[in-house]
């Protein structure tokens, strides 16, 4: 592992965004640049190259170069590929921030993604301490930035979190309740954060949902699910309206059938 590493404290309200990246050089330097572009102030930003063989980790490096206005910034480095649940195993390692975020690295945050969703997980708390996360409905847009639908999740369910994948990778949580669930089975290279999720859930942690797309999901034919080559063939076809993502999402290979 390599990276930079300052002094720093977690502080109150100090978000943690988690990038792991493979072989996304083409796309990094924007999820990054979206992160520096938020408008909430407390933010360190951990980004995890899986061993990637593209130049992710020069561009990672421009990019990081210009974040400054972050509390703090690191770049880990694997020797070889290990997997999605393995980077975020290691970012959890170095991670103080109260709440984590974690961002695919082909994807971005709307401007105001954390500060909406730190602000509506903050107030839910207040009525529930059992509240973890808040996650949020998407733009889907294509490798240029152009916007193709709008991405729809589902109001939290958590029986239904054992068979439908309806939870999107980005949602603010509470790094309490991200840590309480790892070390995550690195074993599992599909439906990660389906994975990631169902632990979370299983112990005893819910989620709201803000329907608002606030982080836009990039649609290509290099998508781990392989949503990209779907919604993309549905456009191009002349199917357009709003997606439910779950119909997309795989789940873990360990979940049930039926609730």
């Amino acid at each position: 592992m390599t990276g930079r590493h300052e002094s720093h404290d977690a502080g109150p309200g100090l978000l943690s965004v988690i990038v792991p990246n493979y072989n996304y050089g083409q796309y990094i330097e924007r999820a990054i640049r979206s992160v520096v572009d938020q408008d909430y102030d407390s933010i360190e930003l951990i980004v995890v190259d899986d061993g990637s063989s593209d130049d992710s980790v020069a561009a990672a490096k421009r990019a990081l170069a210009g974040t400054d206005r972050l509390v703090h910034v690191e770049l880990i480095e694997f020797g070889r590929n290990r997997g999605k649940l393995a980077a975020l195993n290691a970012a959890l390692e170095v991670a103080v921030g109260e709440y984590s975020v974690i961002l695919d690295s082909d994807d971005f945050l709307v401007d105001d993604y954390a500060s909406r969703c730190i602000t509506m997980l903050r107030r839910a708390r207040l009525r529930d301490d059992q509240v973890g996360f808040v996650y949020t409905d998407c733009a889907l847009v294509d490798r240029n930035d152009e916007f193709i639908d709008r991405g729809r999740s589902t109001q939290f369910d958590a029986a239904l979190v054992e068979r439908l994948s309806f939870l999107p990778e980005p949602a603010v949580t509470l790094t309490e309740a991200l840590r309480g669930a790892a070390p995550f089975d690195e074993s599992i290279r599909k439906a990660t954060k389906h994975h990631k999720w169902r632990r979370i859930v299983a112990n005893g942690w819910s989620g709201v949902h803000l329907a608002e797309p606030l982080f836009c999901y990039r649609m290509h034919d290099a998508n781990m699910s392989g949503i990209g080559r779907k919604v993309l063939s549905e456009a191009e076809s002349g199917s357009r309206g709003e997606r439910i993502l779950s119909g997309y999402w795989e789940v873990s290979p360990k979940a049930v059938a039926a609730p």
